[in-house]
């Protein structure tokens, strides 16, 4: 038989897998949220011929950080808790004395909105720009 697994490194494990599945998700909103706002300048000749239909890919990445935001706010609230848990740990155990602030779930948020509103004023630009003339 084995022995039961020490509930100190299933809790760093799980701190590790949420911290990376984080970043992980993050690199990956921004690449489609970039490729989708991007599809209006690849070739400029298809905005003419697809006019406001253009419009659909900028949308898209719209809707996609706005899905995002919501999803991190979940994951990021999941993982303050596994990082609360985490921190006391190590803190019982004298290994290190953490500050109370903890900025990362501020930082992904203040990302994840900015990367929101920079797709929504790319959906103007498109809009107000390319297809008024």
């Amino acid at each position: 038989m084995y022995p039961p697994p020490d509930p100190h490194t299933l809790l760093w494990d799980e701190y590790k897998y949420r911290h990376d599945h984080i970043w992980q998700k993050l690199f990956q909103i921004t690449i489609a949220v970039v490729l989708l706002g991007s599809v209006p300048y690849l070739k400029p000749e298809i905005t003419q011929v697809l006019k406001g239909w253009i419009l659909i890919a900028p949308l898209l990445g719209t809707v996609l950080s706005l899905i995002s935001l919501v999803l991190m706010h979940f994951e990021l609230t999941l993982f303050g808790k596994i990082v609360r848990a985490h921190r006391a740990h190590q803190e019982k155990l004298g290994l290190i004395q953490h500050s109370r602030h903890n900025y990362f779930r501020y930082l992904v948020m203040t990302y994840v909105s900015f990367l929101m509103l920079v797709s929504m004023a790319n959906v103007a630009v498109v809009r107000l720009l390319w297809l008024a003339t």
